[in-house]
C-alpha cells in the first residue's frame, strides 16, 4: 500500500512541509483556539471538549445553558477549528510517512496504515464541528450530541494511534539506528 503524500518520500524538503503544517496548527491552537476555550472553561470545566463528549441531548443542553451569553465565543472557537482540522491531521500523516520511510524502521507498514487512518480526522472533526454549530445555534439534540461524541471518539482514537506510532516506532527506529 502506498502511503498518502508518497510524492514526499525521498524529497529532502519534506520536513519543511511538516514543519510548516505543524507551525500553522500550533499557532491556530495557541492564539485562537486556546484563548477562546479558556473563556468557555470559566463556565464548563472541560470547555469545548466537554461539549464534544456530551453524548446526550440533556448533557449538551446543560453545557449550552452554562454558556448562555457565550454562544458567539463557542461558535467562533468551533469555526476556527475548521482551519485547525486542515493542518494537524495532515501534519501527523506527513510525520508518519516520514517515519515509515526511515531505513531502520521495523514497522514501516504500520506507519503507512496510520498515515492513512489519521486523515480520517478531517471529516470526523468537520462533522463534529457541524453538529456542535447546529446545537449552538438551534439548541441541543440527542442525535447531534451522539454524532459529535462518536466523531470525537473515533477522531481522538486515530490521533492517539498516530502519536503512539510516532513515539514508539520513532524510539525503536532510533534505537535500531544507534545500535548498528
Amino acid at each position: 500500500m502506498a502511503p498518502p503524500f508518497a510524492f514526499l518520500q525521498g524529497w529532502p524538503l519534506r520536513g519543511l512541509v511538516f514543519a510548516i503544517l505543524a507551525t500553522i496548527a500550533g499557532l491556530v491552537m495557541l492564539f485562537r483556539l486556546g484563548p477562546l476555550d479558556d473563556v468557555l472553561r470559566t463556565r464548563v470545566p472541560g470547555g469545548i471538549l466537554a461539549f464534544e463528549f456530551a453524548w446526550t441531548g440533556e448533557a449538551a443542553e446543560a453545557i449550552l445553558s452554562a454558556w448562555r451569553g457565550l454562544e458567539p465565543v463557542a461558535i467562533l472557537q468551533t469555526r476556527w477549528d475548521f482551519l485547525f482540522l486542515l493542518t494537524y491531521p495532515v501534519a501527523l500523516s506527513v510525520a508518519c510517512v516520514m517515519l515509515s520511510d526511515a531505513p531502520a524502521n521495523p514497522v514501516a507498514m504500520i506507519g503507512v496504515f496510520v498515515a492513512w487512518a489519521v486523515l480520517a480526522a478531517v471529516p470526523l472533526d468537520a462533522m463534529e464541528n457541524l453538529a456542535m454549530l447546529w446545537m449552538l445555534e438551534h439548541g441541543a439534540r440527542e442525535g447531534l450530541a451522539k454524532l459529535a461524541t462518536g466523531c470525537a471518539g473515533v477522531k481522538f482514537t486515530v490521533l492517539l494511534a498516530a502519536v503512539g506510532y510516532l513515539l514508539l516506532a520513532g524510539a525503536v527506529t532510533l534505537w535500531q539506528r544507534l545500535s548498528t
